[in-house]
């Protein structure tokens, strides 16, 4: 699918979020750009402190105020009747009618985002009553429909329990059921699987790529491992220290990865063959650096192992190396 062909939802240009502090200010988010088509699923992949999480936050209009500030870029988002919105500058009125009900979210965390005093049910029916009215025993009975559809099992009853009464499992899929109860066009899910076994993440994994195709929905799907990324994503944007430095469809990225962390996050991932062969797992040298005190030219530079005086000469641009296909470093040959 090319870019004049994709349907797209929701458009970041340029976006910039940056928090401000007695320390300086961090540059958390520095000229993020994507596009995210309806029914397609971007994977956004990096190492902890890239901006995965505060792209999301920024999108949602819930960054914490007043040191967090979006200072630049769009924001565009296309609601149900087809109207544009810039949420980088939309109304708090605004917002509170898109979030939950248009763009909704799944958190790290169930058990920090769910309220411990009241019951699932409830909690799933507030969100219903507040975007879309109606009578409380309506907004319970789909509280029980959303529990059934994300196959929680004896809903009836776990309709009255609390979030402590359940697995992380099932905590995870009350989350699913809360943030899709009101039909929303986009879904961002921001390491929905990072605190579950390997069995109850592929199970997370294929509710959700079913729910998306029942309900032609986009996903926004924030994480750092490359596996998850594998099963779920159409599309990927590789980040790094607030940047994307790499976006390409799935199958290209893996097969093709131009930008050297894309490469070295990929051989981060233990294969078989490698502990065949007796040799140890690959992994990138030092870390990524403090968003307050980023190193000049390409910030991945000091990690590199292709690096020259160049690279510190100035930031790199995002550019096309192959169709749909682009990377942020001077050493690739752009088309």
């Amino acid at each position: 699918m090319t870019a004049s062909t994709r349907d797209i939802v929701l458009s970041v240009e340029g976006l910039k979020t940056w928090f401000h502090s007695r320390d300086g200010v961090a540059k958390s988010v520095d000229g993020v750009t994507f596009d995210l088509a309806r029914g397609e699923t971007l994977a956004i992949v990096g190492e902890s402190g890239s901006g995965k999480s505060v792209t999301s936050l920024s999108i949602m209009g819930l960054l914490p105020k007043p040191a967090g500030r979006i200072e630049g870029g769009r924001i565009l988002f296309r609601d149900r009747q087809d109207a544009q919105h810039d949420l980088a500058q939309a109304s708090p009125a605004t917002l509170r009618r898109i979030r939950g009900a248009e763009i909704a979210m799944i958190f790290q965390e169930p058990m920090t985002s769910l309220n411990p005093l009241y019951t699932v049910g409830d909690q799933i029916a507030e969100a219903v009553l507040q975007h879309e009215g109606g009578s409380y025993a309506a907004a319970i009975n789909r509280a029980r429909e959303m529990l059934e559809r994300v196959e929680i099992p004896a809903a009836d009853r776990r309709i009255n329990e609390y979030p402590h009464q359940m697995s992380g499992g099932m905590r995870q899929r009350v989350m699913i059921a809360l943030a899709l109860a009101c039909n929303p066009a986009v879904l961002i899910a921001d390491e929905p699987t990072t605190a579950l076994d390997v069995t109850v993440q592929a199970q997370i994994l294929d509710l959700l790529r079913r729910l998306q195709a029942e309900m032609n929905m986009s996903i926004l799907f924030i994480t750092h491992n490359l596996g998850v990324v594998a099963e779920i994503a159409h599309r990927v944007a590789v980040m790094y220290a607030g940047r994307v430095v790499e976006d390409a469809d799935v199958y290209d990225l893996f097969e093709k990865p131009t930008h050297p962390y894309t490469r070295g996050l990929l051989s981060c991932i233990p294969t078989a063959s490698l502990r065949a062969s007796g040799e140890r797992l690959r992994a990138i040298p030092g870390n990524v650096p403090s968003v307050l005190s980023l190193p000049p030219g390409c910030t991945f530079a000091p990690r590199c192992p292709l690096a020259a005086s160049d690279c510190l000469a100035a930031v790199p641009e995002l550019v096309p190396v192959q169709t749909e296909h682009r990377a942020r470093c001077i050493k690739v040959n752009p088309i």
